[in-house]
């Protein structure tokens, strides 16, 4: 009896090795895939009229001093929005690991030149973007994922004063997963690196390439995958609205000129020239960003502040 409980117990180890080793039907779906970013932009999407008007005091008065009305130059409004490289896949890592990435260039973060100076906010455009993951599923193209962010307006005061936005989450779905996912695990983790990049000249002359203006971080852990799954549409519908960990200066103004009439033109500042990048990572296991560096993004972003705006003045 003693080597036939054996076997049994040989044969139930094996058979239960074989379920994990099988991949779930939600793993694994990078067949012909395809990855898309789209841009969101809308007029005013700070509506400065309707804030509270703020005093400045200068050193004499103490309270008395006014900007006075914003000012702005029409230019060009709709971005190019040239597709960047999009699709990275890391063969050498681990099967239950994968990666890719969504890029966006040309776009332009005003909807008008300015005369200001290279932080001035009016005719900000930039509301938000969308990321798609598609694939082949058995013939058909398939939607992986989606997911859209868009700028948190919440305190425009911040964006007004501190030349600095913020981003949330709008609405986000996942159907499959590209990384494999063993057949007992209807979970996934996922970990988006978003970073805005702009390239510019300052009134002095100096160029600027591609620098880094900031970045986001978003993660998702035990992400259900398995639309059957009790509290899979909960799951989803509990994260829109969240905060991105981060934060980013508004993008810089390039210093050029505009046309005023014939043989003439005047100093001016561009609509903000900027990139996007968002690298995606999936996991059923929780190997991901460094978080050292994630706890103190915004305290890097601050130590760089003052630096940054010293170079583009």
């Amino acid at each position: 009896m003693k080597p036939i409980f054996n076997s049994l117990i040989i044969i139930c180890i094996f058979s239960g090795m074989l379920v994990s080793c099988a991949g779930s039907r939600q793993g694994s779906a990078s067949e012909q895939e395809d990855v898309q970013m789209k841009i969101h932009e809308k007029p005013d999407v700070i509506n400065y009229a309707s804030l509270q008007t703020q005093d400045v005091p200068d050193m004499a008065s103490r309270g008395t001093g006014s900007r006075g009305p914003l000012t702005g130059i029409v230019g060009g409004a709709v971005s190019l929005a040239t597709n960047a490289v999009k699709q990275m896949i890391a063969k050498d890592k681990k099967k239950y690991n994968a990666d890719y990435s969504y890029g966006l260039t040309d776009l332009y973060f005003y909807d008008q030149l300015s005369i200001e100076g290279p932080f001035d906010p009016l005719g900000l455009q930039f509301s938000g973007f969308k990321l798609v993951r598609t694939f082949e599923n058995n013939g058909k193209m398939d939607t992986a994922l989606t997911a859209e962010f868009e700028l948190d307006a919440a305190n425009p005061y911040e964006i007004l004063n501190n030349a600095m936005f913020r981003l949330k989450l709008k609405s986000l779905q996942l159907n499959y997963a590209k990384a494999k996912v063993p057949g007992n695990n209807n979970f996934l983790n996922m970990d988006f690196e978003i970073t805005f990049n702009s390239s510019y000249v300052n009134s002095q002359g100096a160029l600027f390439k591609n620098m880094e203006l900031g970045k986001f971080y978003f993660f998702l852990r035990k992400a259900p995958l398995n639309k059957t799954q009790p509290g899979y549409d909960d799951y989803y519908a509990s994260l829109a609205g969240k905060k991105l960990d981060g934060q980013s200066f508004i993008v810089p103004r390039s210093f050029g000129y505009y046309v005023v009439g014939k043989n003439n033109a005047q100093p001016s500042y561009s609509q903000g020239a900027y990139n996007i990048t968002v690298n995606v990572k999936e996991s059923s296991k929780n190997t991901f960003v460094n978080q050292l560096i994630i706890d103190n993004s915004g305290k890097l972003v601050d130590a760089l502040g003052d630096q940054l705006k010293k170079k583009i003045k």
